[in-house]
């Protein structure tokens, strides 16, 4: 074997290494270091880049074997396979904390170590936790009637006037802006028209999902019709697979928005259930609902 093919065989070889490793591989000497960053593997890179990173420190760290039993857990007894960049991430950062500018989801705090993060503040019981009864994989829907359904998948499509806009295109917090109606009707459209179910008498429209739950949200204005409270889930399927999207609490035919493309834009803060038992317990206060300087937000 000639000398000059030696460093083709080893970006072969580098290119099976788990994250750890090609950290490992990094610090092994001045040539390995510089044929790592060559290896067609865009996901491992990208967080070999952030291993590097100051990392700032969350509260609710997770080792890696447990999340590892997490994604084994999910994909062994609901035969999927968890996307990509979420699956590598969980199963390959070799830190507790999470990578830099992300959070451990939490399905999978709740997995490790029985984090709480179902919607007790509107169950019968608000001292039980009912995280147990929920799976980490479910089906959720997205619902409107014919008139909407039909502007939407017009081709092209008829932007949706104030008379058919439903929840999907005017609900305050998270339904209601340009950009967001934007990404409901991409959304939507992604779908093939003949995949929707109709009801007995056609008048409404519904396409189900198989998702994965990963975090709970919850936004809040002092308007008593600006709060949306839900979770955040991932798609599994189709051409939105790997996607971040919200659905509302009050139902799993609730859709509540578009969040993030993939777990790498994705901009979490962090959900405080104090705040939200607060505001469960507090009268409502009358404000503009377009003065926006009265709304505080949490999530």
């Amino acid at each position: 074997m000639s000398v000059t093919a030696i460093p083709e065989l080893l970006i072969q070889i580098l290119e099976h290494l788990s994250l750890r490793d090609l950290i490992f591989a990094s610090h092994v000497s001045q040539q390995w270091r510089a044929l790592v960053p060559k290896i067609d593997s865009p996901t491992r890179l990208r967080l070999l880049g952030l291993a590097f990173n100051n990392s700032v420190n969350s509260p609710h760290p997770i080792p890696l074997n447990l999340r590892v039993s997490y994604v084994n857990e999910v994909e062994t007894k609901f035969g999927v396979l968890i996307p990509n960049p979420y699956r590598t991430i969980l199963m390959e950062w070799p830190a507790s904390q999470p990578p830099p500018g992300m959070h451990w989801p939490h399905s999978v705090r709740f997995h490790a170590s029985g984090f709480c993060f179902c919607p007790r503040h509107v169950l019968e019981d608000p001292e039980v936790c009912r995280c147990a009864d929920q799976d980490f994989i479910t089906n959720v829907e997205i619902t409107m009637p014919k008139e909407t359904f039909q502007l939407v998948m017009e081709d092209p499509p008829v932007p949706v006037g104030p008379n058919h806009t439903y929840e999907l295109f005017d609900t305050r917090v998270r339904l209601y802006t340009d950009e967001q109606n934007a990404q409901t009707l991409r959304f939507i459209r992604l779908h093939p028209a003949d995949g929707f179910k109709w009801n007995p008498n056609k008048s409404w429209a519904s396409f189900s999902f198989r998702v994965l739950r990963l975090s709970r949200y919850h936004f809040h204005t002092r308007n008593p019709w600006g709060t949306s409270d839900g979770c955040f889930v991932m798609m599994l399927e189709g051409p939105t697979r790997g996607e971040i999207h919200g659905w509302s609490s009050s139902g799993d035919s609730w859709y509540d928005g578009f969040e993030a493309e993939s777990f790498w834009n994705w901009n979490y803060s962090e959900w405080d259930r104090d705040a939200v038992d607060d505001e469960s317990g507090s009268e409502p206060q009358d404000s503009n609902p377009d003065d926006e300087s009265e709304d505080s937000v949490s999530n």
